[in-house]
Parts: structure tokens; C-alpha cells; sequence
């Protein structure tokens, strides 16, 4: 019978040293709720969390004893945090809900009604985990390659193998491996880029700012210079924009130094 303690607790930075200073680390708990989320207002809600927080920070103290005096920073995010960001019907962490009519075939197939929308993820016919995900894109990618009248993928036994293991743990010294140094400095740059939901940098523009940042940080430079060039054409970005920009950073108030908006789109746009 499912009960409320039934956390699962993901300590990430054990493997990934990026994510935290050396004397902390990152917890991720995951459990289940019988509280009613139902919105009745902001105060509401919010007292909600507080207490929710606090019973889960309770779990995990029974199974790391002096967890609670050790938590620094620690956010809550409910179903409807969930249904908000993925849209999953009420909040479900997993596809729709385990249930008789939603199961297996009556889910959503890889072909859709529409010619050109195709379907892939946990909430489709393969079901939840990461196997069944993973051959559900597959079979996506192999439905739109039949389409087009091309091969469809096929696994061979001497195929090039493009997953790179690295050593545990990983650390900040790492990252970008494989990039040129100045590319490196912009990378890390960029990776500074808090992705806020409501952007203060691009206050009352259309500057996609978070968007350039996070595609350089994962190494798209030429999906960031495409999506930089849109409005450095149409609004006629000046240096001096970009460095109002950089004050509106929150990384300004955060730790004294916003991320090098300037620097990067200038080093995105001169160089690639």
C-alpha cells in the first residue's frame, strides 16, 4: 500500500561536482502526496509547500540523520508545479495516470491523426522508464524516416558508438572537453545564465537572450547565432543595449557579477 514516506532520494552531485560547491551537495527527493492541491489563492498555497517541505525534509532526516540542520536552500514543486511546466494532467510524474484506459494500446500510437505529427515519450504505447522512452523516439524517428522513403535505423553491431563515459565524479575542470579554450571561456560563460522564467535582461523587448545562452552552453552555436541574429536585425542591437542587458542581470544582485551577455553574442556572431 503506497504511503506518504515512500520518498526516493537522488543525491546527483555524488557523480556531478558542477552542480555545488565542494562542501554541499544536491538532493532531489521524490514521493507521493494525498494532500489536496486545489488552487484557493496564493497564501494558500504557498503555506502548503512550507508544510510539505517540512514533512519531506522530515523523511529524509529519519534516513540521514543531521539532514535538517545541513539544508542551505530547499524548494517544493507540487502537482501543480508539474502540470504547470509539462503539462501532465494533474501533476503526474510519470505519463498519464496508471490506470484501466489508459493503458497500453489506449494510449497515444506513434502515428497521429494529423500526417505530420508524430508521437514519442512515456505517454505514448511504449509506457514509462527510460528503455521504452528511448525505443519510443526511435520509433518516431523510424516513422518519419518511412515517410520520407528513407532507411529507417537499424542497429549494427560495428556502428560508431557516439556515448562518451567520463570518470566519477564529474567535475567543473571538465566540462567543454573536446573545445578550443577561447570557446571554453564563452561556453562557461554562458553556462552562468540562471534561465529565469521572467528574464530581467530582456525587459520590455523581444530578446530571446536566455534562449542564445542556453544554446551556447550546450555547445549550439549555430542555433545561437541564428536566434541572436533575429533581433540584432530586427531591433538593431547596439553594444550599449547589450550592456544595459548585463545590468539587469540577476546574477548582479546574486553574486555581484552578471552573466557576459555582451561577450558572448559579440564572440557568436563575429566568430561562427
Amino acid at each position: 500500500m503506497l504511503d506518504e514516506s515512500e520518498v526516493t532520494a537522488y543525491i546527483l552531485s555524488i557523480d556531478d561536482r558542477t552542480l555545488c560547491e565542494e562542501n554541499s551537495h544536491v538532493v532531489v527527493a521524490i514521493g507521493p502526496t494525498f494532500a489536496n492541491w486545489d488552487y484557493e489563492g496564493v497564501d494558500d498555497y504557498l503555506l502548503k509547500k512550507e508544510k510539505e517541505k517540512a514533512r519531506l525534509i522530515a523523511v529524509l532526516e529519519k534516513r540521514f540523520p543531521g539532514f535538517t540542520d545541513g539544508v542551505r536552500y530547499a524548494e517544493v514543486a507540487t502537482p501543480r508545479t508539474i502540470e504547470r511546466y509539462t503539462l501532465k494532467n494533474g501533476g503526474a510524474v510519470a505519463g498519464p495516470k496508471q490506470m484501466l484506459g489508459q493503458h497500453m494500446l489506449h494510449r497515444l500510437h506513434t502515428r497521429s491523426e494529423w500526417d505530420n505529427l508524430f508521437c514519442c515519450g512515456e505517454s505514448t504505447v511504449m509506457g514509462t522508464g527510460t528503455t521504452t522512452v528511448t525505443t519510443s523516439g526511435i520509433s518516431a524517428a523510424n516513422a518519419v524516416l518511412k515517410k520520407l522513403k528513407l532507411e529507417p535505423f537499424k542497429y549494427q553491431p560495428n556502428m560508431k558508438n557516439y556515448v562518451r563515459l567520463v570518470a566519477k565524479p564529474f567535475r567543473a575542470e571538465s566540462l567543454y572537453e573536446g573545445y578550443h579554450e577561447e570557446m571554453r571561456a564563452i561556453m562557461r560563460e554562458a553556462s552562468r545564465c540562471q534561465c529565469c522564467e521572467n528574464p530581467q535582461c530582456s525587459t520590455n523587448t523581444d530578446w530571446d537572450i536566455r534562449g542564445v545562452m542556453r544554446r551556447v552552453t550546450v555547445g549550439n552555436f549555430a542555433g545561437a547565432k541564428k536566434l541572436a541574429k533575429q533581433f540584432l536585425t530586427t531591433d538593431g542591437l547596439s553594444k550599449a543595449s547589450l550592456a544595459e542587458c548585463g545590468k539587469r542581470c540577476v546574477l548582479n544582485k546574486e553574486v555581484g557579477s552578471p552573466v557576459g551577455i555582451q561577450t558572448v553574442i559579440n564572440y557568436i556572431t563575429a566568430k561562427q
